[in-house]
């Protein structure tokens, strides 16, 4: 009797430690996977949202994974009989969690950004990165990005700088780029940050007024 209370007793502490391990590593994958979401369709353009929840394949590699270890922890099948849709569900995780690391394998490089911070206005008011254009190397974007932290935002597209790019503040609003055909003046909007130029098309193009 003393061994069959034991047993029990161990599995009632087994059960519940699964549940506390388990709950919170699916409510993790939960909040993963609204980030992701936010981060396909940003209408804020917050730069933390693009820049870290923006590739749909690292979500595909990490929420079903994790949310397959929260489900079989906190959700465990006890009846398959009654239980038959989490054995369902755990089956489709099972699939996205394949599909995620076969994506992650053939596009995740496609969809990752790795932007460097170029420069940065004396005011600290806004950020120039450069954003390398992995289909089109080594050509890079020019971004120009508001605010720090959490709450920055990307606010501009300068377009495509082609070669070694170069870019300094030559006052609070006014940008030099510096490309492998020359060197180019951009003015910003000292409210937005919104350029007043965009870099030409081509690459030797100057820069041509934006409306």
């Amino acid at each position: 009797m003393t061994v069959g209370r034991g047993a029990g007793r161990g599995r009632r502490v087994w059960w519940i430690t699964r549940r506390v391990l388990g709950w919170p590593v699916l409510i993790a994958a939960l909040v993963t996977a609204v980030l992701f979401g936010l981060g396909l369709v940003n209408p804020w353009r917050l730069v933390v949202l693009e820049y870290q929840f923006g590739n749909p394949m690292l979500g595909l590699l990490v929420v079903p994974p994790m949310a397959l270890v929260g489900m079989w922890l906190a959700l465990p099948v006890v009846n398959e009989a009654t239980q038959a849709y989490r054995l369902g569900l755990r089956l489709l995780l099972m699939v996205l969690s394949l599909v995620g690391v076969i994506g992650w394998g053939v596009f995740g490089a496609h969809f990752s950004f790795e932007p460097r911070v170029a420069a940065q206005s004396p005011n600290g008011k806004f950020t120039v990165v450069l954003v390398k254009d992995r289909d089109i190397p080594p050509n890079q974007y020019v971004r120009i990005w508001h605010g720090s932290g959490l709450t920055a935002r990307e606010v501009a597209d300068l377009g495509r700088g082609c070669g070694t790019v170069k870019v300094r503040f030559r006052s609070a609003y006014q940008l030099e780029v510096s490309t492998a055909y020359g060197d180019w003046v951009v003015e910003l909007d000292p409210d937005t940050g919104e350029p007043r130029q965009r870099l030409g098309q081509r690459c030797g193009d100057p820069p041509v007024p934006v409306g």
